[in-house]
């Protein structure tokens, strides 16, 4: 058993000591362990980082819609390309909406074509904060 703290934990005017542990099996000399004051109380946290490998990765494939400039570009001239008739020609405003979201669409599809897209999502299992400043006097 190979105890990864190195540093004091409690350290008062008179005194340093050594009174909590991480205890392991592997001698393992990526193991970092470092002593972080919280600032609340006279004994000082520890933490342990413990490379465990890249972690798994998986590809997952999504389908997004790229809205470039260009793609932007087209859409306003296919709108403004198709004609205003088709819309305003019915007497009944739900008709009309219907028309025009219809029209929209159509134009939208074209100038926004959905994609394919692979993504590499990287799974971590890391259940320790990174947020935790430590102390590189104690060290």
């Amino acid at each position: 058993m190979i105890n990864a703290v190195r540093s004091p934990k409690r350290i008062t005017s008179s005194t340093e000591s050594l009174i909590d542990v991480i205890i392991t099996n592997k001698d393992n000399p990526e193991l970092r362990a470092s002593v972080v004051d919280l600032g609340f109380a006279d004994h000082l946290a520890q933490i342990v980082g413990i490379n465990i490998g890249k972690g798994k990765s998986r590809t997952k494939i999504v389908v997004r819609r790229q809205l470039t400039n260009n793609n932007i570009e087209e859409f306003k001239y296919l709108l403004s390309d198709e004609s205003r008739n088709e819309v305003f020609n019915h007497s009944d405003v739900n008709c009309s909406l219907k028309a025009f979201f219809d029209i929209f669409l159509y134009c939208f599809d074209i100038a926004f074509p959905n994609k394919r897209v692979k993504l590499r999502e990287r799974i971590n299992k890391m259940w320790l904060s990174k947020g935790l400043r430590v102390s590189s006097k104690r060290m």
